[in-house]
């Protein structure tokens, strides 16, 4: 498979822009917390513009694209700027990946955007870590599927103006857990998945109240807190925004949540856990390049 090249977008918002635009947001809204601050660690490459889901294995990290690319695992260098390797997992396709989760022994591809919200079944793809780190440079590993239907959802067809779109997904304890972006109420459903049965027909366990959409998952098992990244949509749809929520008897602490907003703005995608950071990937727009960056929390 030949690298995938794509045109940067202009960049449209500079550093003095984005201050003001920071300065007349809290001159209207002084109720809002200040934001956290992310730190650019490295510019994307070009590969991965559309970069969505985001692990961390032997020192190094992986990621990939979501629509409208094809169906590609990409390790990235120690620096994070260029892609070191590219694996395709076989019997996958990618009508819309998401989002990225892991636990010891396996790597889980959620295959679960549905914008235009007529989707029926999701995929969940499974690669065996030991599988994935045999394989040099480009090539391919085998996967297992999860087949995931949200059964107390219908069918939409109105893109962007319904409730059953997904993009986050995290491993907590021995079960996947699947949180919904909600493009009309704002908040976030949560769907506990099992990591063996090849065909789930699944209901929420619990509804939370995102204030916007949310696009990715983690969770710390040490701290026992799960960190959500997202985006606010009306006058603020420039601002990213993470809830930090203690997982308590096995279910989110929603009371004992807090929100923090994001700086610089973008669209942020992916998060995950890193020796007590957040990592976090926002892909390419016309805010700016595709980064991977970190927010050291206070």
């Amino acid at each position: 498979m030949g690298r995938v090249e794509a045109e940067p977008l202009p960049q449209v918002f500079s550093e003095d822009a984005e201050d003001a635009f920071v300065e007349i947001e809290r001159q209207l809204y002084p109720e809002l917390p200040d934001r956290l601050v992310v730190e650019t660690l490295a510019q994307l490459p070009d590969a991965v513009n559309e970069t969505s889901g985001l692990a961390y294995r032997n020192g190094r990290l992986w990621t990939h694209n979501d629509r409208g690319h094809d169906a590609s695992l990409f390790e990235l260098t120690e620096s994070g700027d260029a892609v070191r390797r590219r694996v395709h997992p076989l019997g996958s396709e990618n009508e819309d990946w998401e989002a990225l989760a892991q636990d010891d022994d396996y790597l889980y591809i959620a295959d679960c955007g549905n914008n235009h919200g007529d989707r029926i079944w999701m995929q969940i793809y499974k690669v065996a870590w030991e599988e994935l780190d045999q394989v040099r440079h480009q090539g391919v590993v085998a996967s297992e599927r999860l087949n995931i239907r949200l059964a107390d959802t219908r069918p939409q067809r109105n893109s962007h103006a319904h409730d059953n779109d997904c993009e986050a997904l995290a491993v907590v304890d021995d079960q996947l857990w699947l949180f919904t972006k909600n493009w009309q109420d704002h908040n976030t459903r949560l769907y506990r998945l099992d990591k063996q049965a090849s065909v789930q027909q699944v209901v929420s366990s619990g509804e939370y109240p995102a204030r916007g959409l949310i696009t990715g998952a983690d969770y710390d098992p040490q701290t026992q807190r799960l960190a959500l990244i997202g985006y606010r949509i009306g006058f603020l749809n420039l601002a990213a925004f993470i809830w930090l929520v203690p997982v308590v008897d096995g279910s989110p602490d929603w009371d004992q949540a807090s929100y923090h907003r994001l700086s610089p703005l973008g669209q942020w995608e992916a998060i995950l856990w890193h020796e007590g950071d957040l990592l976090v990937t926002r892909e390419s727009s016309v805010l700016g390049r595709a980064l991977l960056g970190r927010i050291r929390l206070p």
